[in-house]
Order: C-alpha cells, then sequence, then structure tokens
C-alpha cells in the first residue's frame, strides 16, 4: 500500500510531468506554424508593394482589355463561382493570395467599367466590393476574401437567381438585409 506521502509525492511528479508536456506541445505547435507555408499568410506590410490609386489603375486598366462579360450578370456569376472553388469548403483556410489579388485586381478593373451604369443600389453594392477588393490589394487579409465571397453570393441570388446554396447573407443593397426577393 502506498503511503499518503508517496501519493503527494506521485501527485506532484505527474504535474510537473503534464506541465512540462503542456510547454513542450504549446511551444511546438508555435514552431509548426511559424514554419508553415506562409502562402496563406499575408506577407508583413513593408514587403509587399505599395500600390498607389494611379498604380491600381493602371494594373485595372492593362487588364481591363482582356476581360470579357457579357454584362454585370455574368461579371457576378463568374466572380462568385471564383469565391466558391476557391473558399468554399474550407479552401479560404488556405488561400493562394496571387490569385487572391489577381481577382481583386480584375474586380477593380471590371467594376470601373460598370460603375454608374446600373442601378442606385447595384451601383452601391459595386461600389462596396470595388472598395473591399483594394483593401485587400492593399493589406491582403483573409477577411477581405470572406466578405467578397459573400457579397458575389448575395449579388449571383439577388441578380442571377443563383439557387444552388440558398443561405442569404444581408451584405448587398440589392438584397437588402437578407430579403430573397427578385
Amino acid at each position: 500500500m502506498i503511503t499518503t506521502k508517496a501519493k503527494f509525492v506521485l501527485l506532484g511528479l505527474a504535474t510537473i510531468a503534464s506541465l512540462a508536456i503542456t510547454i513542450y506541445v504549446l511551444f511546438s505547435i508555435n514552431e509548426r506554424a511559424l514554419s508553415v507555408s506562409k502562402e496563406w499568410i499575408a506577407p508583413p506590410k513593408e514587403d509587399r508593394p505599395d500600390y498607389g490609386d494611379e498604380d491600381i489603375e493602371q494594373i485595372a486598366s492593362a487588364i481591363s482589355n482582356d476581360l470579357t462579360y457579357d454584362n454585370v450578370n455574368a461579371f457576378v456569376a463568374s466572380t462568385h463561382a471564383f469565391y466558391n472553388q476557391t473558399t468554399g469548403f474550407g479552401e479560404i483556410s488556405k488561400l493562394n493570395h496571387t490569385d487572391q489579388t489577381d481577382k481583386a485586381i480584375e474586380i477593380v478593373s471590371v467594376i470601373n467599367t460598370y460603375s454608374k451604369e446600373e442601378n442606385e443600389q447595384l451601383n452601391q453594392d459595386l461600389q462596396d466590393i470595388k472598395f473591399i477588393a483594394l483593401h485587400y490589394i492593399e493589406h491582403g487579409t483573409t477577411r477581405d476574401v470572406q466578405k467578397l465571397h459573400r457579397y458575389f453570393h448575395d449579388l449571383d441570388i439577388g441578380l442571377n437567381g443563383y439557387g444552388a446554396y440558398d443561405k442569404v447573407w444581408g451584405v448587398t443593397a440589392v438584397l437588402g438585409n437578407g430579403e430573397k426577393a427578385r
């Protein structure tokens, strides 16, 4: 039979061992997180190019000649499909920021061609999307990609009757606060 004193000693040793294992695991997880491919982590601000308004306009105008969308509805459907493919089903956790930046630049370019041509609510949504895309180009945050996907999702429902997934995020002026209309 183990004495009470021995039980306390064993309990103390088990506690110390448990703490040591916990600390080891925490530090090894941190090391793995630091060594993971940095593809999903935006580079530090000082390592990213600083795009001014003129730079973005120049890039957008160079790309716009290659883009062919029959109308804003086709642009919305195509861009929504891109976000479904690159962020859906957990893909958002492993974003390719180069692809996302290219898409954000394309979005700005295309929206420049549709500016002031659409109804008021749609124009408001397009300008909001343009702002988020520009923010993504500058800061590279996953949250911006998520916002863009939600905008294009709701617009695809509102403009094209997209029905594969009917949750409405309520972020667009076209659909209002989560209405399924139109």
